[in-house]
Protein backbone atom coordinates (compact mmCIF):
# COMPACT_ATOMS: atom_id res chain seq x y z
CA UNK A 1 0.00 0.00 0.00
CA UNK A 2 1.78 3.56 -1.12
CA UNK A 3 1.97 6.01 1.85
CA UNK A 4 0.23 9.28 1.35
CA UNK A 5 0.39 12.49 3.29
CA UNK A 6 -1.67 13.02 6.02
CA UNK A 7 -3.89 15.46 3.92
CA UNK A 8 -4.36 12.42 1.13
CA UNK A 9 -5.33 10.34 3.95
CA UNK A 10 -8.26 13.00 5.02
CA UNK A 11 -9.21 12.50 1.03
CA UNK A 12 -9.54 8.97 0.90
CA UNK A 13 -11.74 8.78 4.56
CA UNK A 14 -14.09 11.21 2.30
CA UNK A 15 -13.75 9.26 -0.32
CA UNK A 16 -14.45 5.67 0.89
CA UNK A 17 -17.77 7.23 1.91
CA UNK A 18 -18.82 8.80 -1.47
CA UNK A 19 -17.22 5.74 -3.25
CA UNK A 20 -19.28 3.58 -0.81
CA UNK A 21 -22.62 5.10 -1.23
CA UNK A 22 -22.86 6.50 -4.90
CA UNK A 23 -20.07 4.03 -6.46
CA UNK A 24 -17.19 5.32 -8.78
CA UNK A 25 -19.39 6.48 -11.52
CA UNK A 26 -21.84 8.52 -9.41
CA UNK A 27 -19.09 9.89 -6.98
CA UNK A 28 -18.01 13.44 -7.47
CA UNK A 29 -14.59 14.66 -7.22
CA UNK A 30 -15.74 17.70 -6.53
CA UNK A 31 -18.13 16.80 -3.75
CA UNK A 32 -15.18 14.91 -1.96
CA UNK A 33 -12.98 17.80 -2.24
CA UNK A 34 -15.71 20.25 -0.66
CA UNK A 35 -16.41 17.96 2.47
CA UNK A 36 -12.61 17.71 2.89
CA UNK A 37 -12.67 21.67 2.68
CA UNK A 38 -10.52 22.63 -0.30
CA UNK A 39 -11.35 23.23 -4.12
CA UNK A 40 -11.25 20.47 -6.41
CA UNK A 41 -7.82 21.72 -8.43
CA UNK A 42 -6.43 21.26 -4.80
CA UNK A 43 -7.23 17.39 -5.10
CA UNK A 44 -5.41 17.16 -7.95
CA UNK A 45 -1.93 17.71 -5.87
CA UNK A 46 -2.94 14.84 -4.29
CA UNK A 47 -4.44 11.91 -6.70
CA UNK A 48 -3.97 12.58 -10.65
CA UNK A 49 -7.60 11.91 -10.88
CA UNK A 50 -10.64 9.83 -10.15
CA UNK A 51 -9.30 6.24 -11.12
CA UNK A 52 -5.90 7.29 -9.24
CA UNK A 53 -7.98 7.93 -5.83
CA UNK A 54 -10.22 5.15 -5.95
CA UNK A 55 -7.63 2.84 -6.19
CA UNK A 56 -5.63 4.40 -3.26
CA UNK A 57 -9.22 4.09 -1.33
CA UNK A 58 -9.51 0.19 -2.61
CA UNK A 59 -5.87 -0.20 -1.51
CA UNK A 60 -7.11 0.94 1.95
CA UNK A 61 -10.39 -0.84 2.15
CA UNK A 62 -8.96 -4.09 1.55
CA UNK A 63 -6.01 -3.61 4.45
CA UNK A 64 -8.98 -2.23 6.69
CA UNK A 65 -10.84 -5.16 6.69
CA UNK A 66 -8.30 -7.71 6.26
CA UNK A 67 -7.31 -6.34 9.74
CA UNK A 68 -10.68 -6.49 10.86
CA UNK A 69 -10.99 -10.14 9.59
CA UNK A 70 -7.83 -11.44 11.27
CA UNK A 71 -8.92 -9.50 14.44
CA UNK A 72 -11.98 -11.36 14.64
CA UNK A 73 -10.31 -14.99 14.13
CA UNK A 74 -8.52 -13.47 16.66
CA UNK A 75 -10.90 -12.94 19.31
CA UNK A 76 -12.58 -15.99 18.20
CA UNK A 77 -13.35 -18.54 21.10
CA UNK A 78 -16.01 -20.76 19.41
CA UNK A 79 -16.34 -22.56 16.21
CA UNK A 80 -13.82 -20.57 13.39
CA UNK A 81 -15.31 -18.10 12.33
CA UNK A 82 -18.47 -17.67 13.97
CA UNK A 83 -17.46 -14.20 15.32
CA UNK A 84 -16.51 -12.44 12.19
CA UNK A 85 -20.07 -14.18 10.46
CA UNK A 86 -22.25 -13.21 13.15
CA UNK A 87 -20.63 -9.41 13.10
CA UNK A 88 -20.86 -9.06 9.30
CA UNK A 89 -24.23 -7.40 9.36
CA UNK A 90 -23.08 -4.93 11.90
CA UNK A 91 -19.89 -4.49 10.50
CA UNK A 92 -21.73 -3.52 7.13
CA UNK A 93 -23.99 -1.00 8.90
CA UNK A 94 -21.04 0.88 10.25
CA UNK A 95 -17.78 -0.18 8.10
CA UNK A 96 -17.25 2.46 4.65
CA UNK A 97 -14.61 0.37 3.70
CA UNK A 98 -16.74 -2.90 4.04
CA UNK A 99 -19.54 -1.24 2.25
CA UNK A 100 -16.96 0.11 -0.42
CA UNK A 101 -15.16 -3.09 -1.06
CA UNK A 102 -18.46 -5.03 -1.17
CA UNK A 103 -19.72 -2.35 -3.86
CA UNK A 104 -16.75 -2.33 -5.85
CA UNK A 105 -16.70 -6.54 -5.82
CA UNK A 106 -20.22 -6.77 -6.61
CA UNK A 107 -20.80 -3.63 -9.32
CA UNK A 108 -17.01 -2.40 -10.38
CA UNK A 109 -16.79 -0.18 -13.06
CA UNK A 110 -15.46 -1.88 -16.07
CA UNK A 111 -11.85 -0.02 -16.65
CA UNK A 112 -10.66 -1.32 -12.98
CA UNK A 113 -12.76 -5.00 -12.94
CA UNK A 114 -8.87 -6.61 -13.06
CA UNK A 115 -7.85 -4.59 -10.04
CA UNK A 116 -10.82 -4.87 -7.88
CA UNK A 117 -11.25 -8.55 -8.94
CA UNK A 118 -7.36 -9.62 -7.75
CA UNK A 119 -7.63 -7.22 -4.67
CA UNK A 120 -10.82 -8.80 -3.74
CA UNK A 121 -9.51 -12.55 -4.46
CA UNK A 122 -6.49 -11.83 -2.11
CA UNK A 123 -8.84 -10.65 0.32
CA UNK A 124 -11.24 -13.62 0.00
CA UNK A 125 -8.52 -16.09 -0.31
CA UNK A 126 -6.52 -14.32 3.36
CA UNK A 127 -9.82 -15.37 4.97
CA UNK A 128 -9.82 -18.37 3.84
CA UNK A 129 -6.41 -18.98 4.85
CA UNK A 130 -7.40 -17.33 8.52
CA UNK A 131 -10.33 -19.29 8.89
CA UNK A 132 -7.83 -22.70 7.74
CA UNK A 133 -5.38 -21.79 10.40
CA UNK A 134 -7.93 -21.38 12.97
CA UNK A 135 -9.50 -24.66 12.04
CA UNK A 136 -6.66 -26.60 12.06
CA UNK A 137 -5.85 -24.91 15.75
CA UNK A 138 -9.04 -25.70 16.69
CA UNK A 139 -9.44 -29.22 15.31
CA UNK A 140 -6.54 -30.77 14.83
CA UNK A 141 -7.73 -34.12 13.94
CA UNK A 142 -9.44 -32.53 10.50
CA UNK A 143 -7.54 -34.13 7.76
CA UNK A 144 -6.18 -31.67 4.91
CA UNK A 145 -8.86 -32.31 2.75
CA UNK A 146 -11.63 -32.08 4.42
CA UNK A 147 -9.82 -28.71 6.28
CA UNK A 148 -9.96 -27.45 2.71
CA UNK A 149 -13.13 -28.98 2.36
CA UNK A 150 -14.72 -26.49 5.10
CA UNK A 151 -12.48 -23.74 3.65
CA UNK A 152 -14.57 -23.54 0.87
CA UNK A 153 -17.83 -24.17 2.25
CA UNK A 154 -17.11 -21.35 4.93
CA UNK A 155 -16.04 -19.15 1.83
CA UNK A 156 -19.38 -19.70 0.48
CA UNK A 157 -21.55 -18.95 3.65
CA UNK A 158 -19.60 -15.72 3.92
CA UNK A 159 -20.62 -15.15 0.14
CA UNK A 160 -24.16 -15.85 0.64
CA UNK A 161 -24.64 -13.58 3.74
CA UNK A 162 -22.74 -10.66 1.99
CA UNK A 163 -25.34 -11.14 -1.29
CA UNK A 164 -28.28 -10.62 1.38
CA UNK A 165 -26.94 -7.42 3.16
CA UNK A 166 -26.20 -6.08 -0.51
CA UNK A 167 -29.30 -7.37 -2.11
CA UNK A 168 -32.12 -8.10 0.47
CA UNK A 169 -30.96 -6.25 4.07
CA UNK A 170 -30.19 -6.62 7.30
CA UNK A 171 -33.28 -9.13 8.19
CA UNK A 172 -32.11 -10.93 5.29
CA UNK A 173 -29.01 -11.68 6.16
CA UNK A 174 -29.85 -12.40 9.86
CA UNK A 175 -32.25 -15.06 8.59
CA UNK A 176 -29.47 -16.45 6.11
CA UNK A 177 -27.15 -16.58 8.87
CA UNK A 178 -29.29 -18.73 11.18
CA UNK A 179 -29.90 -21.36 8.44
CA UNK A 180 -26.74 -21.68 6.69
CA UNK A 181 -24.50 -21.19 10.26
CA UNK A 182 -26.43 -23.89 11.84
CA UNK A 183 -26.40 -26.51 9.10
CA UNK A 184 -22.68 -25.28 8.73
CA UNK A 185 -21.57 -26.01 12.58
CA UNK A 186 -23.43 -29.13 12.36
CA UNK A 187 -21.47 -30.46 9.59
CA UNK A 188 -18.47 -29.68 11.10
CA UNK A 189 -19.19 -31.07 13.97
CA UNK A 190 -20.27 -34.48 12.30
CA UNK A 191 -16.87 -34.56 10.36
CA UNK A 192 -14.57 -34.13 13.80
Amino acid sequence: MRVLSPSAEKICLVAVEQFAESGYDAASLNDIAVAVGMRKPSLYAHFSGKVDLFEAVFERAIDAERLYVEGCFAADSGLPGALYAEQLGERFQASAHLRFLLRAAFFPPADLRPMISSGFEGYLERMGEVFGKALEQQVPRLDEEKRELFVDAYLGVIDSLIVELIYAGQAAYERRLRAMWTIFAASLGAAV
